[in-house]
């Protein structure tokens, strides 16, 4: 028969077992999760860069202000020249793979410009509008913890976006 404190002694083993065993499984679950929130923010950042984008072309001429909505897209500032001043946003905005699209009525007419409010002809109060859309596509999140579960990530250092695009009305 055990005493009392051998068998304390062997829980005390089996708690440290059973702890080595759990504990990459935690640690694993615990880096997945945060790489998980910093790509969410990223993509927060990007839809709510692009709304920015969008919201100031829908108030500028068609065909006019596509610089400066990328550079406010990019590196949160308004800016006619390239390269826009201050740092990005993001790192992958300065990635090769990058690029902001513009449409609006003078690029893209067919799509673009006079299109009705009422896809129903015979409606006489529809009003005709230009609309202007800004996509982004190529970003690239950069995994840091990839390394410590490549088998879910496919050894693959980033986590690529696909393209993200909004579309306004023209007020103009």
């Amino acid at each position: 028969m055990m005493s009392g404190h051998q068998l304390q002694s062997r829980a005390r083993g089996a708690v440290l077992v059973e702890l080595a065993l759990l504990l990459p499984l935690l640690l694993m679950l615990t880096l997945a999760t945060v790489e998980f929130a910093q790509a969410l923010a990223d993509y927060k950042v990007i839809v709510n860069q692009v709304r920015s984008a969008t919201r100031y072309l829908s108030t500028q001429a068609a065909g006019t202000s596509h610089t400066e909505a990328e550079c406010l897209l990019t590196h949160g500032v308004i800016s006619s020249s390239k390269p826009c001043p201050g740092n990005v946003l993001l790192a992958g905005f300065g990635s090769s793979g990058f690029s902001v699209a513009v449409t609006d009525a003078i690029n893209t007419p067919a799509t673009h410009r006079s299109q009705r409010s009422s896809a129903d002809l015979t409606v006489t109060s529809a009003t005709t509008v230009n609309l202007v859309s800004v996509t982004v596509s190529g970003y690239q999140h950069q995994l840091y913890f990839s390394a410590f579960y490549p088998g879910v990530t496919g050894g693959a250092p980033t986590l690529d976006f696909g393209p993200i695009s909004m579309t306004m009305r023209q007020t103009l």
